[in-house]
This record gives structure tokens, C-alpha cells and sequence, in this order.
């Protein structure tokens, strides 16, 4: 066997072993319980937004304009509408000053500090991206939290009215004035749609492709199983109104779990920079070698990269996942 088929033969193996790799993440992935949640929840939708398309040849988004369809625009575009429907018009404003910021500081930390000249590519272009990214994250758990927290109040305002013989679709409208931000916006959103003629179900579908939270989606799938075979609609959306609140306990508690982990990681990561304060105070010059020096100044880089590593594995040790 001569060398150009034992690198055929050894590409051929490495390919299937790096497909056979990523169709398992993939497949984990999909296993997971906030993948299956979304599944499901797409699924209880299926059918109205494949007749939404059919009859009205509509946009699955109701306030989005309709352009040629490319890679770029079904990965970014969903980022996009979500991104505006969690922070509204500064979301984006948000999202592309964390990731100048990160650029900064990538550029502050290729001057100052001795990488090697593969790290300083990386760190340029991979910095402001994970800014970008975490900003994205930050405003997508703000928006799940204020909207968690009001949510069980416009529930029961919603089970009042329905008892006393309002219609769904007018507590719909009476809801968006009496809720606060976001849901709000939301709910108003939702009501001026009824109001120019479109079907509950493709609104709640449209809802449910906007809004993405667990909680939303199962007040959803409420309404459209009420109106699908009847029954108490008013003492379903209690019981609802009621593990919605058992939820936000859950994850108040799980917050407050996890609380020692949390501020002993602030703490770590404070520790070297008051000692290193303390020492430029006590004794300029003996600090200083640190600064002066090339051997200080690959020191300091180690530091640095060990004291962000530890953050980080600390954090994930200590962060339990109860956006689901």
C-alpha cells in the first residue's frame, strides 16, 4: 500500500468518524428536555401555520417582510425577530456596542499582553463575538424573567373574565392594558392581530414562534385544546396560573441553591485584583517587575487565562438550567 491510499483510506475514516461524531451531539441534543419541550410544542402548532400558509400565503412572523430566502437570512433571521421582540429597537443597539466593547478590549489585550502570534487572530475575532453573544443571552433571560414574573397575574385576570362570559379573544385586548412590560407589548400585539380579522390559532402560533417560552407555549395549547373540544377553560387556566407559579418557585429556589457557589466565584475572581491594589499601595517597585518585565508580563498572562478558566468552570459547576 503506498502513501496517496493510506491518506485516502485515513481521510475516508477520519470523515465518517467526524459525521458519526456530530450526528450523536446532534441526537443528544434534540434529546434534551428543552429540545423536546420545543418539539412539542411546534408540533401542537403544525397544522394551523401549514393552513396559515395554504389560505393567507402569509409569513409564519406577521410583522416581518417577506425577502429571498439565503443561509444567512434562516440563521440570522429568527436571531433577529427575537432579538427585537426581547429588547425591542436597543437590542440591537445593545448587542453590537458589548460586541464593539469586546473588540476593545481584544485590542487593549493584544498591546499589553505576550501571546502568541496564533492566540492574537483568535482573541481579535473571538472576543467580540462571545460579547455578542452573551449580551444576546443576557437580554434573552431578562426578557424570560420579567415576563415569568407577571404571567400568573394575567392568567387569573384572564380566568376572571372568562367566567364572567367574556370572550377569549376580548381578554385578549383587556389584558395588554392592565399587564406590564413586556407583556404588554406582547398581548397587544396578539389583540391588534384579532382585531384585523386573523384566526386565534395562526395568532397563538405566531405567539408561540415569537415569544419561546415553555410557559406561553402551555397557555397556548389551553386555548386551542378548549376551543378544539370545549370545557371549563376558567379552572384549566387556574390549574395553569398555578404550575406556572410552582415553576417560578422552583427556580427561586434553585437560584438561592446556588447562591454560595455563585458569590464564592465573585470572590475568588476579586481576590487577585484587591491583592494586587494592596500591593500598589504598600510597595510600588515590588509590584511593578510584574509590569516592567517580560517575564512579569507572561506571568500576568497566565494568571489571567487561569483565573478566566476557573471562573468559567466554577460557573457552570454552579449553574443549574431552569429557563425550561
Amino acid at each position: 500500500m503506498n502513501l496517496v491510499n493510506l491518506i485516502t483510506i485515513c481521510s475516508f475514516v477520519a470523515v465518517v468518524l467526524i459525521g458519526v461524531m456530530v450526528l450523536t451531539v446532534q441526537d443528544m441534543r434534540n434529546h434534551q428536555p428543552h429540545a423536546r419541550i420545543r418539539t412539542r410544542m411546534q408540533q401542537s402548532f403544525t397544522a394551523q401555520v401549514v393552513r396559515a400558509k395554504e389560505g393567507g400565503k402569509r409569513d409564519i412572523d406577521l410583522f416581518k417582510v417577506s425577502k429571498k430566502d439565503n443561509l444567512a437570512s434562516r440563521w440570522f433571521g429568527p436571531k433577529l425577530v427575537r432579538l427585537k421582540t426581547v429588547a425591542g429597537a436597543r437590542g440591537m443597539k445593545i448587542v453590537v456596542g458589548a460586541a464593539l466593547a469586546g473588540e476593545l478590549v481584544a485590542l487593549i489585550m493584544t498591546h499589553f499582553m505576550p501571546l502568541p502570534d496564533f492566540a492574537i487572530p483568535l482573541l481579535i475575532l473571538g472576543l467580540p463575538v462571545l460579547a455578542l453573544v452573551q449580551a444576546y443571552r443576557f437580554l434573552v433571560e431578562r426578557f424570560r424573567k420579567r415576563f415569568l414574573d407577571g404571567f400568573p397575574d394575567v392568567i387569573d385576570l384572564i380566568v376572571r373574565a372568562v367566567r364572567a362570559g367574556v370572550p377569549v379573544t376580548q381578554v385578549i385586548g383587556s389584558a395588554a392594558s392592565e399587564c406590564p412590560e413586556p407583556l404588554r407589548t406582547e398581548f397587544k400585539l396578539m389583540s391588534d392581530s384579532l382585531q384585523v380579522g386573523l384566526d386565534l390559532e395562526e395568532v397563538l402560533a405566531v405567539a408561540v414562534r415569537r415569544i419561546e417560552i415553555a410557559d406561553f407555549s402551555f397557555f397556548c395549547v389551553c386555548l386551542l385544546l378548549q376551543r378544539e373540544t370545549g370545557g371549563q377553560l376558567g379552572e384549566t387556566l387556574e390549574n395553569l396560573a398555578g404550575i406556572v407559579r410552582t415553576r417560578r418557585e422552583i427556580r427561586m429556589k434553585t437560584k438561592a441553591l446556588t447562591g454560595e457557589a455563585r458569590i464564592t466565584t465573585k470572590i475568588l475572581a476579586a481576590i487577585p485584583v484587591v491583592i494586587m491594589l494592596s500591593m500598589y499601595f504598600a510597595n510600588h517597585d515590588y509590584l511593578m517587575v510584574l509590569f516592567d518585565t517580560q517575564a512579569g508580563h507572561k506571568l500576568l498572562t497566565f494568571a489571567v487565562i487561569s483565573i478566566v478558566m476557573g471562573v468559567v468552570v466554577i460557573s457552570k459547576m454552579s449553574k443549574l438550567d431552569t429557563s425550561r
